[in-house]
């Protein structure tokens, strides 16, 4: 579980299938939004950190499981459309928002030691000569306390039962010294180094939320045999359908490996005759692991695993429908 300050909401316990939420992530990204959204749902979290209309970070949770970025956004898609949940939005300035992604997918100093066990004069000597951007959270299990800092300087406070963010470290100081209270540090770059990258312009937030709901149609239900069909038996697909899950695929692999992985996609397709060896359950399988292969010369440490699995889900979800 992520905090953050909801002192200035747009929207608040919105339910989430009354929106569509890519056209609302889209809306606020075009809209130059500063601040975050939030999805929540039994067991699940999502977060989408804005800066000046771009999407500096997504990040979701489901059952002690992370995922962040393109992997979160899907979560998210998937999470929607298969259980109830709320949607919230709030503002920030665009300092708060570099605080926030420092306390969404920021570096952890400290993760949840105990107060006393630390020097903390010299834990904010240390922010101050670092000249840190993020957050400090001091906690207890009834209780949270937050101080924003800006190139090692404090600007602004937040407590679990404020309004607004406030100007004084007086109640954090009081929740810093309860019986227990632990303290977590988190920090992050620059906001003009943040702003380098925005998620928006990374994914087709569309065809994501397309992709999704062609998997949650295809899904089996209990009643339903769990036996997938070879792709070989899809016999009437038009060109026009292949085409599109061409593109989806190169989406997913440029998610993951930048221009190079839709590069490794368009280049497979061609060698392999075209998209009609989609179909084909043995050309198939021959053209995922050179892709497999391509991912893991190109980088290594990318989630190559991840990747071919949701390329697979896409094409067996496009293919069934």
């Amino acid at each position: 579980m992520r905090f953050l300050p909801k002192a200035n909401p747009l929207y608040e316990k919105i339910p989430s299938n009354k929106i569509i939420i890519p056209d609302v992530l889209e809306k606020l990204g075009k809209g130059g939004f500063t601040g975050y959204f939030q999805h929540t749902a039994p067991d699940f979290e999502f977060y989408g950190i804005f800066a000046k209309g771009k999407l500096l970070c997504a990040l979701s949770s489901a059952s002690g499981k992370e995922k962040t970025g393109f992997e979160a956004i899907v979560m998210l898609f998937d999470k929607v459309l298969s259980a109830s949940g709320e949607v919230n939005v709030y503002r920030m300035t665009a300092d708060l928002a570099v605080c926030a992604h420092a306390s969404i997918i920021g570096t952890r100093l400290f993760s949840g030691d105990e107060v006393r066990n630390i020097d903390i004069k010299s834990v904010f000597v240390r922010i101050k000569g670092q000249s840190m951007n993020g957050v400090v959270r001091f906690y207890t299990n009834e209780r949270y306390g937050m101080m924003f800092y800006k190139e090692g300087a404090p600007i602004g406070f937040y407590h679990d039962s404020a309004a607004s963010i406030e100007s004084s470290p007086d109640e954090s100081r009081k929740i810093a010294g309860l019986p227990g209270a632990r303290v977590e540090i988190c920090s992050t770059r620059t906001l003009e180094e943040l702003m380098q990258y925005d998620l928006l312009q990374m994914v087709n937030l569309q065809k994501l939320w397309e992709s999704a709901k062609t998997r949650i149609v295809s899904a089996p239900t209990k009643d339903q045999t769990t036996t997938v069909l070879p792709v070989s038996t899809f016999s009437s697909i038009s060109d026009k359908k292949l085409l599109d899950l061409v593109d989806d695929i190169s989406e997913v692999a440029s998610a993951y490996l930048s221009k190079a992985g839709r590069t490794f996609v368009e280049k497979r397709i061609k060698e392999g005759g075209g998209p009609a060896q989609l179909l084909d359950a043995t050309k198939l399988s021959i053209f995922l692991a050179h892709i497999e292969k391509d991912a893991t010369d190109y980088d290594s440490n990318a989630r190559i695993d991840e990747m071919i699995d949701l390329m697979k889900s896409e094409i067996a979800g496009r293919l069934a429908v």
